[in-house]
């Protein structure tokens, strides 16, 4: 991920193939917060707000919802997302 600015949209899941977390092998979903990045009060560093879109999937098609989150986030940054709170990547077959 690269390095977050402040007022900019990322995004993250622990339990996302790749993640924090290693227990993913066993789920077939997997989801990832899109937030906004904000300064600490302290002015050293960023947080995260809390999160604006859920976006989930199946775990055999993490690149589309990994693509989904990436869109998602720059809709945000450029102030033109108007979907819901909530999105699911459905595999296209």
């Amino acid at each position: 991920m690269k390095e977050p600015k402040a007022g900019e949209h990322g995004f993250a899941g622990s339990y996302a193939p790749g993640g924090t977390c290693i227990k993913y092998f066993t789920n077939e979903t997997f989801s990832l917060g899109v937030f906004e990045w904000l300064p600490k009060s302290g002015g050293k560093g960023f947080k995260h707000s809390a999160v604006k879109v859920r976006v989930s999937g199946r775990v055999g098609d993490e690149t589309s919802v990994f693509d989904k989150a990436r869109e998602i986030a720059g809709q945000l940054d450029a102030g033109t997302y108007t979907g819901p709170k909530n999105v699911t990547v459905k595999i296209t077959i």
